[in-house]
């Protein structure tokens, strides 16, 4: 059953790939570069509450068509509110380079070269390493294959949700599929051909499914428009992107709690299989009530795991209105407070709802008779 759903999802999405990138639009130019050398300039202006301060550095190009050659730009390091990019020997940062200038920009046609950011991916890059090496260490094969299953989580989210939420596709009803599916791919490469798998696959798809139902009653029901956020009204006003931003929102709150509950359906799963391999004449009542248990433990825990998530990644704003001395009343009225409630929320109801149904899912199976 699973091959025969599984196999064609897969070759679905690998013919996507090429009509989507195609489709893509072009994307601009951006090389690595690392600084070799920089003079500093104060440019001190009268009556200005900042002044600038500019940098001529001297970089080498570190990758793309223009790699091995040096170059020197102009940088404008500060002058105004915000952090500070003072660049110094040695640092590595992201040129952006307009290959096709304006004549009025570079009257030779000579490429143009910016500097963008620093170079922040290689911190990104070891990091993840060390995650994989001690996830394989001490995880085995199971580490494994749980490293298997992240790749392929994070490669379909990039090659199907975003183009397909891109290309028009309604947003909640494409994140649904894939939460589906990733539940049925993750628990069936981790957990292998079981009861199981299986058990934990459908009490978190049922979870999930529950939460993204909440959030889209209550969300529609708070008039949340899924514009809150400075990226939606970038995509809406500055790209022109014609979506559903109701649906993002809807799909993004599923999308965010489908780890924590898949989390909890396996240690359900887990438990009930545990407690059938050392207690083989155990019924279907005990089976339930000893999911049960664990999933109280796990219930705590796990649900402040979101709230607290959450919470956290909307701490500067939460910060900033109580600088500001703004009542409890007008917070909880402002929609990017209001999606965030909802967000964990409907999320934190969806993990506690795949508690009994992965421990009454298991339960049934187990006393059919089935082998895990």
């Amino acid at each position: 059953m699973f091959r025969k759903v599984f196999v064609p999802i897969v070759l679905f999405c690998l013919s996507a790939v090429p009509v989507l990138a195609e489709q893509a639009p072009a994307r601009p130019d951006y090389v690595k570069a690392r600084v070799l050398a920089v003079e500093l300039f104060n440019n001190e202006l009268a009556g200005a509450q900042f002044n600038e301060i500019s940098q001529q550095v001297r970089l080498r190009i570190e990758s793309g068509k223009f790699s091995g050659g040096e170059i020197t730009v102009d940088h404008m390091a500060s002058g105004m509110m915000g952090p500070d990019m003072m660049l110094k020997p040695g640092d590595r940062v992201m040129l952006y380079v307009d290959e096709y200038p304006l004549p009025a920009e570079s009257p030779d046609g000579a490429p143009i070269f910016h500097v963008a950011d620093y170079y922040r991916a290689a911190p990104v890059y070891w990091l993840a390493f060390l995650y994989a090496v001690l996830l394989v260490i001490l995880g085995g094969r199971k580490g494994i294959k749980s490293l298997i299953s992240l790749v392929l989580t994070i490669a379909l989210i990039f090659l199907v949700l975003f183009p397909l939420t891109l290309k028009g596709f309604n947003p909640l009803l494409v994140s649904v599929s894939l939460a589906a599916f990733l539940s049925l791919m993750v628990f069936r490469i981790i957990g292998g051909r079981s009861i199981k798998s299986l058990s934990a696959a459908l009490g978190t798809l049922i979870g999930v499914t529950f939460a993204g139902i909440l959030s889209y009653i209550f969300g529609r029901a708070a008039h949340l428009t899924g514009l809150s956020s400075e990226e939606s009204r970038i995509l809406l006003y500055s790209l022109d992107l014609k979506m559903d931003y109701q649906g993002l929102l809807f799909g993004s709150i599923l999308i965010g709690a489908l780890g924590a509950i898949m989390d909890v359906g396996m240690s359900i799963a887990s438990a009930i299989a545990e407690v059938k391999r050392v207690h083989p004449e155990a019924d279907m009542k005990l089976l339930f009530t000893s999911g049960i248990n664990v999933g109280r433990d796990v219930m705590g825990t796990m649900s402040n795991t979101l709230i607290l998530a959450y919470t956290g990644s909307a701490l500067p704003l939460l910060l900033l209105l109580m600088a500001n001395q703004v009542g409890l009343s007008k917070i909880i009225n402002l929609e990017m407070i209001t999606v965030e409630a909802v967000r964990a929320l409907a999320g934190s109801i969806g993990l506690i709802l795949c508690i009994p149904l992965t421990a009454m899912i298991s339960a049934y199976l187990y006393t059919r008779g089935q082998r895990d």
